[in-house]
């Protein structure tokens, strides 16, 4: 098929929603697929019947969601078949059909998806059959890139990895299991029956009380750390609130809705990035830390002009990052007015530069930090990092973030507190340290720091 000028081949596989074809034979005709395609994969189509999905079909996406992997989502559009006439005709009735879970699933994608256009209803040279064809067709063309064997393979890793974590876990209960058992076993030859039942009650209850105290004990280890390791750099940070938003910052749910930070919740997906104007969204995975300080914090009041003329502004702690016009990271408070260029969103969903009109310094006790898995979130129209008080580098801090981005997918974080959360309060501690001791001894530059930082994580993730 040839689609403005560029030729494409077309491969249809086995149906993930079939189920007379187990799940592990579709999985290995699809990875055929990609890696026969030397040039790697330019979008993944799914097809739904829009009249229906079942339960079956949710948990069939969910295993091909797994199997490809976190990167398939930016190559996936969803195409709906068997639409009624008047959903032929007009999209936005095919979008009040959805179900939460569908709407959850676009929304993941990017909301990339289209309506598979009926002849018996508009036949092929019909404009509405055009219409939604040529729909279709610009996805495809607007995704960046195409999705490789590499990332299938990274993808198989990680899900080999994780199996591998479960069994090791189903290994550990089922010989505490056989152990406990065992006990009680030897204890009814020894004791009637009664007083064995309930000795083995008694030694249950005891080691899950001693397990709970352990869980206690390791948690309060960790904050007690991260606490002693704080105190070690107070004066390391002119901002001791640590980096954040002020609450009153405005983000776009993947809804359409305005809402200020105070009100995210884990699970909500945010404006995060614009491609080929196409708006996209990324979920809230972690809130490190809201409330408020008991005394006011430092924080920069960033005021620009939108492309339409209309004023605008942002609020947030001093050592911040927000991406220049080039992409490039800087701190909040580096940015110099009338000379740095930021990117703010347009009526066109264009992300455009502009220039900063004034950086003004204020006092607010209101703070939100929160990690979106983009890395990104564009806030009071202005492109935003979610990391702060770090290296200047997007590429190390989405690197460093990689284990709780992962941890979060199987145990969702209910972490809402004033204080920060155990993982970032260690890394922002770690990193305050090392600077610390990099500045007096004075022998190393930024960019050394990063490549120094890039090795003692990768050397980590290599001994774990």
């Amino acid at each position: 098929m040839t689609i403005d000028g560029r030729k494409f081949n077309i491969v249809d596989t086995p149906g993930i929603f079939d189920t007379s074809k187990p799940d592990e034979e579709v999985f290995k005709e699809i990875a055929k697929t990609v890696q026969k395609s030397a040039h790697g994969i330019k979008a993944i189509l799914f097809v739904f019947e829009a009249k229906r999905f079942t339960e079956e079909q949710k948990n069939a996406l969910n295993g091909i969601k797994a199997f490809l992997g976190e990167n398939a989502l930016n190559y996936m559009i969803a195409i709906f078949s068997h639409a009624t006439k008047k959903q032929n005709e007009d999209k936005d009735e095919m979008r009040k059909a959805w179900n939460p879970t569908v709407a959850s699933f676009i929304g993941s994608i990017g909301n990339r998806w289209g309506v598979s256009p009926d002849s018996d209803y508009f036949p092929p040279k019909h404009e509405k059959h055009q219409l939604r064809l040529r729909e279709i067709k610009d996805f495809i063309m607007s995704t960046s890139g195409s999705y490789t064997t590499d990332m299938l393979e990274s993808a198989r890793r990680e899900q080999e990895r994780i199996r591998q974590e479960q069994e090791r876990i189903q290994r550990e209960k089922e010989e505490e299991e056989r152990q406990i058992r065992a006990e009680y076993e030897e204890k009814l030859r020894r004791e009637e029956k009664e007083r064995a039942d309930r000795a083995h009650q008694e030694e249950l209850n005891r080691k899950k009380a001693e397990f709970e105290q352990r869980q206690r004990e390791a948690l309060a280890a960790m904050e007690n750390q991260a606490a002693n390791m704080r105190r070690q750099v107070e004066h390391a940070h002119q901002d001791d609130g640590g980096g954040c938003f002020a609450l009153d910052t405005k983000v776009q749910l993947a809804n359409g809705k305005l809402v200020e930070m105070a009100e995210l919740q884990v699970g909500d997906f945010v404006l995060s990035e614009v491609n080929n104007n196409h708006l996209k969204f990324s979920e809230v995975y972690l809130i490190a830390h809201l409330g408020h300080f008991d005394q006011p914090i430092d924080m920069v009041k960033i005021k620009f002009t939108n492309p339409d003329g209309s004023k605008g502004y942002i609020r947030m702690t001093p050592e911040h990052c927000i991406f220049s016009s080039d992409l490039l990271l800087l701190y909040a408070r580096d940015v110099v007015p009338g000379k740095t260029k930021v990117l703010v969103l347009n009526k066109s969903n264009k992300l455009v530069p502009a220039i900063i009109d004034s950086l003004d310094n204020e006092k607010d006790s209101g703070y939100i930090s929160f990690y979106t898995r983009s890395g990104t979130v564009i806030a009071n129209n202005m492109l935003c990092s979610c990391y702060d008080d770090c290296p200047k580098s997007q590429f190390l801090m989405d690197l460093v973030f990689a284990p709780i981005r992962l941890w979060t997918k199987v145990f969702t974080s209910t972490h809402r507190q004033k204080e920060l959360h155990p993982y970032v309060q260690i890394l922002e501690t770690s990193y305050g340290i090392w600077c610390k001791t990099l500045k007096k001894i004075k022998i190393i530059g930024q960019k050394d720091v990063i490549l120094i930082l890039c090795l003692i994580y990768i050397l980590f993730i290599l001994v774990m």
